[in-house]
Parts: structure tokens; sequence; C-alpha cells
């Protein structure tokens, strides 16, 4: 079609990055969840192994998020904005509470992140549905 912008990298490239991008970022997760459980001491086998595990949890439900997205149809903004939030505010929520803060706090950041991330997307996926 001549009013489709042209993509800045090829199909296999995309292709690529859909499976890079979410261990890329599950490694940095796991890293995260590891720092954070240690609280400033030494790191131990538990932090270690807390991280590795947390970083494949992420990397498989991040998978699995972008997975059932690209299955849903394109006109089911809110369903595609809330997926993508729910799997971010939980993925914080869990993060935020690896450093034993109480568990208020935790959850308002986790619904307050998750509410705004679902605005933000939702306004992009419902201005750019045309495009």
């Amino acid at each position: 079609m001549a009013h489709t912008a042209r993509t800045v990298f090829s199909e296999p490239a995309h292709r690529v990055a859909r499976w890079v991008l979410p261990v890329v970022l599950g490694g940095l997760y796991g890293n995260w969840v590891a720092v954070n459980r240690r609280h400033g001491g030494p790191i131990t086998g538990a932090d270690v192994a807390a991280g590795v595990w947390s970083a494949v949890a992420f990397t498989a439900l991040c998978i699995a998020v972008l997975q059932v997205v690209r299955r849903l149809r394109r006109d089911l903004h809110a369903l595609h904005a809330l997926l993508r939030a729910a799997f971010a505010g939980v993925a914080l929520g869990f993060l935020h509470s690896q450093t034993g803060d109480d568990i208020r706090p935790v959850v308002i950041t986790a619904l307050l992140v998750t509410a705004a991330l679902f605005l933000l997307l939702f306004y992009r996926f419902h201005t750019r549905a045309d495009a």
C-alpha cells in the first residue's frame, strides 16, 4: 500500500527481536531482583537463584504476553493495552516487593503504574488504529 510507512528493519530483524528483546529484558529484570533482595549486603546463593528464576519467569511471561497480543484482533485496543499494562504492573510490583517494604506501597505503586500505562497504551493504540 502506498500510504503505509516503510519499516526501518526487515521482517527477519523483527522476528529475531521478538525473541531477543524479552531475553535481554529478562536478564536485566533478574539482575534487578537479585540486587533488591540483597539489601546492600553480600551476594548470596539465594539472591542469585532468585534472580535467575525471576529472569526465566519474566522472559517466559513476556514472550507469552507478546504472543497472545499478536494473535488478538487489532480492534481490541483496550484488551491489548490491559494485557501489556497488567504484565508491567505485576512485574514492577514483584520487583518492588523484593525490597522488603510494606505491602501497601507495593500494591499502590503497582496499581498506579498499571493504570497509567493502560491509559497511555490505550491512547496510543486507539489513535493509531488505522495507521
